[in-house]
């Protein structure tokens, strides 16, 4: 779970996502469901190594110490980083778990080549099931499933923008470390970060009203175009219009921060 890098784009909710990621969050698609892959960008040119940009950053911000933590180490001096603050429950909740820092470098990774991260993130499994009706002789997503959704979004809205970068800042040489073990030449984890966001980012917006088909296990869009979307942006479509939008406006407002700071890949 997650200093000087580009656009932050999918919120540290993914920081901690800032362990997750939103990071959050938002992640379990109905079983079935076949993961497709997003480009991966394997092939980037090289660039800058993390500590000359932690140290400018360190400068320009002095209350931000960048931290290189032990990654078998880590997870309790990121439980006491995220502690300082004033922060919702459901998050001091997902701190319980181990493994913290590789496993929102997973999610952010995961998420950025278009995959679900469902499987890492069993602990975010919405508690009630996917709800589907029948309206007009059309199977469509039941707007009272977005609910279960609510508690996750919740929790990654409330948090201050400002507490986020903070936390993604202090943790991101950690967070280049652990991406590091994922052997992607060439890349850095605030590269793929901003991919990630991207891919969320780009996921089509829509009414309520979506048309479903029934299949052996599960259910697909019936809209051909909403169906050829990777599983990552079908999660954002599973949220509802509300969560959705709510998501973006974080995103958005998170990435127009680090881009006035200056951030660089």
């Amino acid at each position: 779970m997650p200093t000087s890098q580009k656009i932050m784009w999918i919120g540290v909710a993914v920081v901690a996502a800032a362990i997750i990621a939103l990071a959050y969050f938002l992640f379990l698609a109905p079983p079935g469901e076949k993961a497709q892959t997003f480009i991966t960008d394997a092939s980037a040119p090289a660039v800058p190594p993390s500590p000359p940009a932690a140290a400018r950053e360190a400068e320009d911000d002095p209350a931000i110490v960048p931290l290189d933590l032990d990654l078998e180490q880590s997870d309790a001096a990121v439980r006491e980083l995220v502690g300082e603050q004033e922060v919702p429950a459901a998050l001091r909740g997902w701190l319980r778990q181990k493994d913290l820092v590789r496993t929102v470098v997973a999610v952010v990774d995961a998420i950025a080549r278009g995959d679900s991260p469902a499987p890492l993130l069993p602990f975010l499994a919405p508690t009630d099931k996917f709800q589907v009706m029948e309206k007009d002789g059309e199977l469509r997503a039941d707007p009272k499933g977005f609910r279960r959704f609510e508690p996750l979004v919740n929790a990654f809205t409330a948090v201050p923008d400002r507490t986020w970068i903070t936390w993604y800042r202090t943790l991101r040489p950690t967070l280049e470390k652990a991406f590091r073990e994922l052997g992607y030449p060439g890349v850095t984890f605030a590269r793929r970060l901003r991919q990630a966001g991207e891919q969320l980012l780009q996921t089509p917006r829509f009414t309520e009203r979506i048309a479903l088909e029934r299949k052996i296990m599960s259910y697909a869009f019936a809209d051909p175009g909403l169906e050829a979307l990777t599983p990552a942006q079908k999660h954002m479509l599973r949220l509802g219009p509300g969560n959705a939008e709510r998501v973006r406006k974080k995103l958005r407002a998170l990435a127009a921060q680090l881009k006035a700071g200056g951030e660089k890949e």
